[in-house]
């Protein structure tokens, strides 16, 4: 059987969809933003901390300084107090972030007083990296000492930022953990917040979608956005027009459908009713010159001229058999469906035949019977060239369409060698697509895992009234 496809079929492929959803790209921007304002607070409190550990070590060393003086002054005027450099680090006293180290003449260390913690030693201490971002160059302060009129030493400050450093690594690690929390719980509601917002064009995707299924009874709601709303207007406002014109193209194409039967049926009945019986006479006429005719050469010329006069009454009958079958409309159209079958049987007695027509009323409109006995006439007839097989399987009963409403579905399989790869259909199925789109139908040729074809065809019952039976 010639290949064949739809429309739907013929429409280019669908665009890859995105990796990713329009809702986790806004979530993953919102991230990217709250990360660079942690990154850039973070910034800045380096920046300050780093400031203010300056100036406080640098206030902790002008403090330290006078009272390491005044503390040197004090043993130095009592005598005897004081009589070697080893003897200096008792008196020391303990100031914070500054530390206190005595070295002799020759700069090596004696003692050292470290500054007064304020917390234990390793609690909550900055990672170096840290350290080396929060304090700066390190500040020393030296004053020597002299005892008994020779210098003995001297007495070293030195800038202690470590304190500083912890506290403020301490405060970066609340406020990191407090960030961590508000905004996983910020980005949480904010996420649902943004589905509520989103979920109209989540139903203006699954409308379209409708639309390219030729729904287009489907309207969406206006949402409170003002943007989205006017989305679901226009998308509302383009239902209504493509509904509006799909219905005008539809009442033109079954106004055309009907135009072309009116046409058939007329040239059918001046081919019955003037060429019939011209043709009935003229074979009467020469039956009767026939047997007048005395000399053998004439009777032989008379039974010739009968025999091509028969040819074209059995030529005319056909082609009122193509252009309208004269039961169509005064039979019930499954009688009508057997006897096309019927007559396929005849001209093909080496093919099998069968029909299942069970359920049908007696007609649904001349435009829907006579498309129907097309599809089978055209189906037959291109398994018949086509498929090559023994077995012609036929079935018409009423189902259902792709939207769900009442259709005649239409099957015609056979048990041939199938529907080639990229054959082109012929102007059989081409005429009969044509039909069916006219009336807003479908057909579907295609080939059998196990060899043969199916064409399956389904016409709309949109308004049509069942003789003899109720409106589906």
């Amino acid at each position: 059987m010639a290949a064949a496809s739809t429309p739907a079929e013929d429409a280019p492929a669908a665009a890859p969809r995105p990796a990713r959803s329009l809702r986790l790209r806004i979530l993953a921007v919102v991230a990217a933003i709250d990360v660079a304002c942690c990154l850039a607070a973070v910034a800045v409190t380096v920046f300050n901390a780093r400031e203010a550990t300056r100036v406080e070590i640098a206030a902790s060393l002008e403090l330290a300084e006078p009272f390491v003086r005044e503390t040197l002054l004090r043993l130095q005027r009592d005598v005897g107090r004081v009589r070697s450099i080893e003897d200096v680090q008792l008196t020391l006293p303990g100031m914070r972030h500054v530390r206190i180290s005595v070295l002799d003449a020759s700069g090596a260390l004696v003692a050292a007083r470290e500054p007064e913690p304020l917390r234990a030693h390793g609690e909550d201490d900055a990672p170096e990296w840290f350290a080396g971002l929060i304090a700066s160059a390190p500040e020393r302060r030296e004053i020597p000492v002299v005892i008994n009129g020779e210098a003995a030493g001297s007495v070293v400050i030195h800038g202690e930022a470590s304190d500083e450093v912890a506290e403020v690594w301490e405060d970066l690690v609340s406020l990191a953990v407090l960030f961590a929390i508000l905004n996983v719980l910020a980005l949480a509601i904010f996420a649902v917040a943004l589905g509520r917002v989103l979920a109209p064009l989540g139903a203006l995707a699954e409308g379209l979608s409708e639309l390219e299924r030729r729904k287009l009874d489907r309207r969406l709601p206006t949402p409170p956005s003002l943007e989205l709303a006017a989305l679901a207007e226009r998308f509302n406002a383009l239902a209504d027009a493509l509904a509006a014109e799909r219905a005008t193209n539809a009442r033109l194409s079954r106004r055309m459908v009907t135009l072309q039967d009116d046409e058939r049926r007329q040239i059918a009945n001046e081919l019955h009713d003037e060429l019939g019986p011209c043709l009935f006479g003229l074979r009467a006429n020469l039956a009767s010159l026939e047997r007048d005719a005395t000399a053998p050469a004439a009777r032989d010329r008379v039974r010739s001229m009968i025999e091509i006069s028969e040819r074209l009454s059995d030529a005319n009958r056909r082609l009122l058999r193509r252009l309208r079958p004269m039961a169509l409309g005064e039979a019930p159209l499954a009688d009508v469906l057997a006897g096309l079958i019927a007559d396929f049987e005849r001209h093909h007695p080496e093919r099998t035949f069968t029909l299942a027509s069970d359920g049908l009323a007696d007609g649904y409109g001349e435009a829907i019977d006579l498309t129907v006995y097309r599809c089978v006439q055209e189906g037959v007839t291109n398994a018949l060239r086509h498929g090559d097989g023994s077995l012609i399987e036929v079935s018409v009963a009423i189902g259902d369409d792709d939207q769900g409403d009442p259709a005649i579905v239409l099957r015609v399989k056979d048990d041939g060698d199938g529907v080639p790869e990229k054959t082109p259909p012929g102007f059989g199925l081409v005429g009969l697509g044509e039909r069916l789109q006219a009336l807003g139908g479908r057909f579907r040729l295609e080939g059998a895992p196990g060899g043969g074809a199916t064409l399956a065809v389904t016409v709309p019952l949109d308004g049509a009234t069942p003789r003899g039976g109720r409106r589906p």
